[in-house]
């Protein structure tokens, strides 16, 4: 039964959950994504076509890992609904085959960033620019396996609502990420002078030594030993519960890719138009990437609190954290929203001394902070459809959402007269707006059918 409810919107003893889990998930995706800051600032600093090029292989190459990493999130949902039913004796085995589905991952991986990074020559008439973009791209293919392995070392932390260990290791990334991305960037040393595909070397370093760290604290752990030998054990594949585990996590994947790619596939559209407006937008989507942590992390949250009450059959204690969850994001963001308006130029300053960037950078920052209460939406709800294993709307939401709407509006208002006339970059924002409201309605209409089948209202 659910405890303490004081309002009807906050009942204290989730918020208390929500919160410890939420609180280290944001400032680890913040130190991580730190990582990608940290690589535009440094390309930036190293001049306009390393700061362009960092933008353009991200664009490839950051795509297709975070999707594909995003295919082995459901293994949080899955170790915790296992816990809230009381048998998670069996996360040991659910871990191992986490593993051979994230090593057979990897190799798909490698293969589509390698055919992929050979596109930029053909979107580019500045060879300079696409060589660096490609460069960058070779050099995080060192870093895949690593990548998707600690993903599957991370379920096993959130799954037994521990997120504290995903943030001392991003933190630790963080700090080594720094100093290596100046030293291969500039060369320093024994270290040559890469310039910004030296980011993409830095990366795949650190993806290595943070999956073997959170390892190392797995097996350290008294808790977390025994699932850690289980994990690491070489023993035939269950090939059922790969396949299960694919099939419910790859609509996470495909929908992720579907959001990525839009994304990058809006960048390469903007790519024509010069080196101020590339790096003007991706000052601004790395801005927006760091607001989206918040209600990224409390959709991460929300998937575990809700795999975990639907294990246990638990409505009362669900519907409060649903109330909770919505109230604490909405208030939260919108503050974010406002303070992203109020001090959008002091923001674009931390980026780049180009007055040119800077200007164009801070319009965008205005429509970067409307569409963040859509962006919200869509992130918790896809987050508590995982929790309850309901994952196959979520690609089709994105898709139809991003591809069918969003991809040819954003075309039509960046580079043509079509409906006004061509909007450069701030276009693209305009068709943000629009995709990521559609998907947050599909989704929240989805999550109320699928709260109704699984609580069946007596």
């Amino acid at each position: 039964m659910s405890s303490s409810c004081t309002s009807p919107w906050i009942d204290r003893h989730e918020l208390k959950r929500l919160l410890a889990l939420t609180l280290p998930l944001y400032v680890g995706n913040l130190l991580h994504m730190g990582m990608g800051v940290t690589d535009t600032v440094v390309a930036g600093w190293k001049g306009e076509v390393d700061f362009a090029g960092v933008a353009m292989g991200f664009s490839i190459a950051g795509t297709v890992m975070i999707a594909t990493a995003s295919v082995l999130t459901i293994l949080s949902a899955m170790i915790s609904r296992l816990r809230g039913a009381g048998v998670d004796g069996k996360a040991g085995l659910f871990l191992n085959n986490g593993k051979v589905l994230a090593l057979l991952l990897a190799v798909f991986e490698v293969v589509v960033i390698y055919l992929g990074s050979h596109v930029f020559h053909y979107i580019t008439d500045n060879h300079a620019l696409a060589d660096m973009a490609q460069q960058y791209a070779f050099y995080m293919l060192i870093g895949v396996p690593a990548s998707l392995l600690m993903r599957v070392v991370m379920a096993n932390f959130e799954g037994y609502g521990q997120t504290r260990p995903a943030m001392v290791v991003s933190l630790c990334g963080l700090l080594c990420n720094i100093p290596l991305n100046y030293a291969l960037v500039f060369g320093w040393g024994p270290f040559p002078a890469l310039g910004g595909a030296g980011c993409g070397l830095a990366t795949s370093v650190v993806n290595w030594c943070m999956f073997l760290f959170m390892l190392g604290m797995m097996y350290g752990s008294h808790h977390h030993r025994k699932r850690a030998v289980q994990m690491l054990a070489l023993r035939a594949a269950d090939w059922q519960l790969v396949g299960r585990t694919f099939r419910l996590g790859l609509p996470v994947g495909v929908a992720s890719l579907c959001e990525m790619s839009f994304f990058s596939m809006v960048t390469l559209i903007i790519a024509p138009l010069g080196e101020l407006a590339v790096s003007s937008q991706q000052v601004a989507i790395n801005v927006s990437g760091i607001i989206f942590m918040l209600p990224l992390s409390l959709g991460i949250a929300a998937s575990i609190r809700a795999a975990y009450h639907v294990g246990g059959q638990r409505r009362e204690a669900f519907n409060a954290m649903v109330r909770t969850l919505l109230t604490v994001t909405y208030v939260l963001v919108l503050l974010l929203m406002i303070a992203t308006i109020i001090w959008r130029r002091d923001i674009v300053g931390l980026y780049t001394e180009s007055v040119e960037i800077a200007e164009l950078a801070s319009v965008l920052l205005v429509y970067c902070a409307v569409y963040q209460m859509a962006d919200a939406t869509q992130a918790l709800m896809g987050g508590l459809l995982r929790g309850c294993h309901d994952t196959a709307i979520i690609t089709w939401s994105n898709l139809s959402s991003y591809w069918l709407v969003g991809l040819p509006l954003a075309y039509i208002l960046i580079r043509t007269d079509l409906i006004v006339p061509a909007m450069g970059p701030a276009g693209a924002w305009v068709s943000f707006i629009v995709s990521l409201s559609l998907a947050a309605l599909i989704l929240t209409l989805r999550f109320l059918h699928t709260r109704r089948k699984i609580f069946p209202v007596v």
